[in-house]
């Protein structure tokens, strides 16, 4: 969590002094059957896409007269449906709101209560209209004295027999947690901060729906499962344009007397039928929703644990069967392009490893978990592996992440065992109190790879592995150049080694002879290729950053074979410019056909963050870019290999220089030979 300046004060007393005695005691004893409670916060999403406004646009398409019997005559009330459900909306987080269409005068310097009344009428297209009923003094929508006031408001305001918990905005997985507040230095709130705003709402919901990225995973319904029956949440990073929430909100309105399980289905079901009538095929084929029984978490969470304690014994005891449970896990889908360490959690039990090793009672108690627990899913063409639920794979946190995620992880046996294979960091006491403490993956050396660096018969910096091969997953590679011009190093991008048997076929050596001197070039200029994911030499995908006008975007683009053509998906704008979380906006290529555009190389410090980036000269925008392999120009070039063993960690094994004048490589570095054991760097 960012550093908070919180400007609170007495709202919840302010709120409620607004309410009449006799209206407030009327309403609780004739609750409705449900009130839903949209907490918008609109952050970049609003200001920048105008995402939350066109959610408040589907919302005002809702009607209250769409009842069995069709349409109410001209002349009567037709209020009778709308009568049963409430929706409230909470506005906030944003520096500008763009629903003036809606007649909303979205303030910044305050936060907003709005009603929504379905008043539309069918046969004229007229919408319905938002009402702002009650005004709070400014605070941060990330802090969970916001949410929480906001849900005794809602529930003491609305009483119902079902509520539901609408939370709209960024959403950063397990460790990040969600809400990103754009008026408060991109404060953002943790699941422990969540957790703390449900336990003092004293609130129980039928539904809480994450309309947010990488929220449908096992920590974050551990966290909420006690405040609610079903949790809605997506394994991926969802688009900007959000659920169906017109379609989902006018079913309710016709059928009140659905429970959470339904309306999770609704939102599941009528998103994908969002997605697949758009023109962007990104947005269909990475969709994934999922509706989860929270009163099946804690038996969830007890078989995940008691999967780990196997795992645990297999790291202690038996490393052959450590490196067939490190299978199952590197194969597990990984969302949010990876970089968010969230992995699908449905693998561990269907993958075939896991029948043959697993005792058969651990077996069925993980698949019964899971089937149980995840009610119903969907998901798009290219997420087809997705089970519903996902999980944090903690090995490469940073020591301050992992104290982060040891508050939300279910797990001991699985918080052990990240204890053992990052040394960097010294693990609570309280995990050991049920949890065998392991010994540290340094001392045990059935873990370890040893290489030798070498040079390869191209004159290449290569990787040769003299022991612990069955330890090793990848080898990969990071170029960069030395710009004479600005005298800066900038990226290249980075790629996948592949290996070829020496002499006497012992040992694998990896290299890159099969690559350099060519590199991806986008209308004949190098660019910076990033590899987002890679299944060996059959599909690559890359990221290619680039600047159209002031924003940057990623240049999304791969190939599922060295001799076919790199094809080019569209535009991502990945990181948002003002916060570490994934955009939930996809731009089709096309729709800036004509307008120039910039190819962007970064600049990395000392840690390997990037600072800044330099940026190519000026080029035109074509409905169809010319993507290829061409030959690098003579210079000075600098390699940065990567060893990542079986446990998805990523060991360094250093820089070094190669120069290449067009004809052949040189490295002039004469310590580069030599032999190392790999470890994590220290810090």
């Amino acid at each position: 969590m960012k550093k908070r300046t919180v400007i609170f004060l007495a709202g919840m007393v302010l709120s409620l002094m607004l309410i009449l005695p006799g209206y407030a005691e009327e309403k609780r004893q004739n609750p409705v059957e449900w009130t839903v409670m949209f907490y918008l916060c609109g952050s970049n999403l609003e200001s920048i896409h105008g995402y939350a406004t066109g959610n408040l646009e589907e919302i005002a398409g809702v009607q209250s007269y769409l009842t069995k019997g069709g349409l109410v005559p001209d002349g009567e009330d037709g209020r009778g449906v709308s009568e049963k459900v409430n929706v409230v909306i909470q506005t906030g987080g944003c520096r500008e709101w763009h629903a003036n269409s809606l007649k909303m005068d979205i303030k910044t310097d305050v936060l907003q209560r709005w009603e929504y009344h379905p008043d539309g009428n069918l046969a004229q297209a007229k919408k319905g209209s938002f009402e702002q009923v009650d005004e709070v003094p400014l605070a941060s929508m990330a802090a969970p004295e916001t949410l929480t006031d906001f849900i005794r408001w809602s529930a003491e305001t609305y009483p119902a027999k079902k509520y539901a918990l609408v939370l709209w905005d960024h959403g950063m997985g397990a460790v990040g947690g969600l809400i990103v507040d754009a008026l408060f230095d991109g404060d953002t709130m943790p699941l422990a901060e969540l957790k703390k705003s449900l336990a003092e709402s004293h609130v129980h919901f039928e539904a809480i729906i994450f309309d947010a990225c990488l929220m449908g995973s096992l920590e974050t319904a551990y966290a909420v499962r006690e405040y609610a029956n079903w949790m809605i949440a997506s394994e991926e990073v969802v688009a900007g344009q959000g659920t169906a929430v017109g379609s989902w909100l006018q079913q309710l309105y016709c059928t009140p007397q659905r429970d959470g399980r339904r309306l999770g289905r609704w939102i599941c079901e009528m998103t994908q039928v969002k997605y697949g009538g758009q023109t962007s095929e990104q947005l269909e084929d990475t969709m994934t929703w999922s509706v989860v029984d929270l009163s099946k978490i804690e038996q969830m969470a007890e078989a995940f644990d008691q999967f780990f304690e196997f795992v645990n014994d297999g790291f202690k005891n038996h490393p052959t069967y450590m490196r067939y449970v490190a299978d199952v896990l590197n194969e597990a889908f990984k969302f949010g392009l990876g970089d968010a360490h969230m992995i699908d959690l449905a693998r561990i039990p269907y993958h075939p490893y896991n029948i043959i090793l697993l005792e058969e009672k651990l077996y069925n108690d993980l698949l019964d978990a899971l089937t149980e627990t995840v009610v119903f899913n969907t998901h798009g063409p290219g997420r087809a592996r997705a089970g519903g639920l996902s999980f944090c794979y903690a090995a490469e946190l940073t020591p301050e992440e992992l104290d982060i995620y040891a508050n939300v992880c279910p797990s001991s046996h699985y918080l052990a065992l990240m204890d053992a294979i990052n040394p960097r960091w010294k693990a609570p006491e309280w995990i050991y109190e049920k949890a065998e403490k392991l010994p540290e993956i340094t001392d045990m050396p059935v873990y370890q790879i040893k290489i030798r660096k070498k040079i390869s018969p191209k004159g290449l910096p290569e990787v040769m592995v003299m022991d612990g091969l069955a330890n090793l997953r990848f080898v990969n590679l990071k170029i960069s150049r030395l710009n004479p011009r600005t005298g800066n190093i900038v990226s290249l991008g980075h790629t996948s080694a592949i290996y070829t048997d020496d002499e006497n076929a012992s040992h694998p050596s990896f290299n890159f002879d099969y690559i350099l001197p060519l590199w991806p070039a986008l209308e004949g200029v190098h660019c910076a290729a990033g590899l987002v994911s890679t299944d060996y030499l059959t599909k690559q995908l890359y990221n290619i950053p680039m600047q159209i006008g002031d924003r940057v975007y990623q240049l999304r683009c791969g190939f599922e074979a060295l001799e076919k053509p790199i094809t080019i998906y569209g535009l991502w704008e990945g990181y948002t410019m003002d916060s570490d979380v994934f955009s939930r906006s996809v731009t089709s290529l096309s729709k800036f056909a004509g307008q120039e555009y910039t190819l962007l190389y970064p600049i990395e410090g000392s840690d390997g963050e990037v600072v800044r980036y330099e940026m190519s000269e000026p080029m035109t925008i074509y409905r169809s870019l010319e993507f290829s392999r061409t030959e690098l120009e003579p210079g000075t070039y600098y390699m940065d290999y990567e060893v990542e063993d079986i446990f998805m960690r990523t060991l360094p094994v250093g820089r070094v220089q190669v120069n290449w004048d067009g004809k052949e490589f040189t490295v002039p570095d004469k310590t580069w030979p030599g032999e190392m054991i790999m470890s994590l760097p220290s810090k």
